[in-house]
């Protein structure tokens, strides 16, 4: 049975790696993947970030969200105490703009909150790196 290791499994998340710029009605979004190999200094072992950003109102805004990769060669079960570890550190946020229409003036502000998340888990067998679509 192959083993799973971190270094190939990165590898072939880098083969995701890039952007592309897309149109929906006047709005142009600019979406990127981005993985990060955090095995070495943290839990899960990769963070695959999702990224876009796009111009509304002349306001530029940013999503950001990082999906957490486990490599487990015990599955699911296995992999959930990766997942705990991830949520409680709160050191890969997700970021979601909000565009607040006033009357008058400009302001930024950033806010942490506690969000509702649920975490769609699928499991893949390692074979399946090698046919990254």
């Amino acid at each position: 049975m192959p083993e799973v290791r971190e270094k190939e499994v990165h590898k072939s998340l880098l083969k995701l790696k890039g952007e592309k710029t897309i149109s929906i009605g006047k709005t142009e979004i600019l979406v990127s993947l981005n993985p990060v190999d955090v095995h070495g200094i943290g839990r899960p072992d990769h963070i695959l970030w999702f990224e876009s950003t796009m111009k509304i109102f002349g306001q530029s805004l940013e999503l950001r969200i990082p999906i957490p990769i486990e490599d487990e060669k015990n599955g699911i079960d296995e992999a959930m105490e990766d997942l705990n570890a991830f949520v409680e550190r709160k050191k890969y946020n997700i970021e979601i703009p909000m565009l607040v229409i006033s009357e008058a003036g400009y302001a930024k502000r950033e806010e942490l909150r506690n969000f509702p998340t649920k975490f769609l888990i699928s499991q893949i067998p390692l074979r399946r790196l090698k046919t990254t679509s």
